[in-house]
């Protein structure tokens, strides 16, 4: 960073890393794959049935934003993923921006609108409202960082945050499945959604700081 004559910062502009991306079998490569395909199973049982009726019949007063939540997250995990690839391999890299930006779009729709469930679902208890609500600001901060980190040209800071995000994202999907956890009284879903985000996140922040340690930009 410099400043002009008047005192004001300059970001100075860096150049794109080199690609981390080797061809075959490797770690990242195994997560990556792991990562789409667990999601799945959650899309089959969770979002299809939502977006096919099942929204209206569980959740009658409030069924067009669970409608809406599982659209926008839906489109988010899919150009989540699309983006990461294209900034991953730099295949179809003309379209990473355009990817990110729909990325960035509906996943602050999703956000916002799980924020709002997250207060005001009357089917969800307070513990739970609390974490998912913890969840979705931590998105927003991640993703906005990513987003600005992009706009001043920092790229490597710039990807770590917008891979903090997609981590986050992930983690969306298996929150629903701690919901189906066993009751006792509320603790058993909010400790399984507290622990869904938070540890993948904690495990994603130690690779981000080995990898930028390993290949500093």
């Amino acid at each position: 960073m410099v400043r002009n004559q008047q005192g004001g910062a300059i970001v100075t502009s860096q150049a794109w890393p080199p690609i981390d991306h080797r061809p075959g079998l490797t770690l990242p490569a195994l997560l990556f794959w792991a990562a789409i395909l667990s999601t799945l199973p959650v899309l089959w049982l969770n979002v299809l049935p939502a977006l096919g009726g099942g929204a209206q019949r569980g959740h009658a007063d409030h069924s067009l934003w669970i409608v809406l939540h599982a659209l926008t997250g839906f489109l988010t995990l899919v150009s989540g993923f699309l983006a990461l690839y294209m900034g991953w391999t730099r295949a179809a890299f003309e379209y990473h921006r355009h990817t990110g930006c729909t990325y960035v779009g509906a996943g602050m729709t999703m956000a916002f609108v799980a924020l709002f469930l997250a207060t005001s679902d009357p089917h969800r208890n307070p513990a739970s409202g609390w974490a998912t609500a913890t969840l979705s600001v931590a998105w927003l901060v991640t993703t906005s960082m990513g987003w600005r980190r992009g706009s001043q040209k920092r790229w490597r800071s710039h990807q770590m945050w917008m891979i903090r995000s997609m981590v986050l994202t992930w983690t969306f999907v298996f929150c629903r499945l701690a919901q189906r956890l066993g009751d006792m009284e509320g603790v058993a879903p909010a400790f399984g959604i507290w622990a869904y985000w938070l540890g993948p996140l904690l495990i994603a922040e130690i690779g981000l700081q080995l990898w930028n340690r390993r290949r500093p930009a």
